[in-house]
């Protein structure tokens, strides 16, 4: 007879565990499954302090992977996952090509580019691995106690 207790006494205990808790998810390498994936980063931290910067991460990291990288070419996909931890780990996978995902000072003049850079501003760190031959993960550690409305010091409002 197996003697092994249970580790969790409540619901709570399991749910809140000391160990992040992670979803994975897979998307078509098509542009409105950027919308998928914002009520994904919505629903999962919802009722949490971060969930706009979540969500405004994911969002911008998936569509840099389609616009950037064959993740957007047909037949193409990527990958998003999260971990509710603190920090917040967000990353997004894509099929590689077209470079390596690089953080660039913005210039005002231009309307786009600003996405990765404000990224960079929120993260409390931010990596990328992989190749362009094989694709690459761009991620981020955001803090939990983060929201849009506390960034006042950005030098760049964030846009929609």
């Amino acid at each position: 007879m197996d003697t092994t207790t249970w580790r969790y006494s409540t619901a709570a205990e399991w749910l809140h565990d000391s160990g992040p808790m992670r979803w994975r998810r897979t998307y078509r390498g098509e542009l409105q499954e950027v919308s998928k994936v914002r009520r994904l980063a919505r629903m999962m931290f919802a009722g949490d302090e971060c969930a706009d910067v979540v969500e405004f991460a994911v969002a911008e990291l998936a569509a840099n992977t389609l616009r950037h990288t064959r993740s957007g070419e047909e037949g193409g996909w990527f990958g998003v996952e999260l971990a509710y931890g603190d920090p917040v780990y967000v990353g997004v996978t894509d099929l590689g090509g077209g470079g390596i995902p690089a953080v660039r000072q913005v210039d005002e003049r231009q309307e786009s580019g600003r996405g990765l850079y404000m990224v960079s501003q929120l993260a409390l760190a931010m990596g990328i691995h992989g190749s362009p031959a094989l694709g690459h993960t761009v991620w981020v550690d955001l803090n939990r106690r983060q929201t849009l409305e506390t960034l006042g010091e950005l030098s760049i409002p964030l846009a929609s």
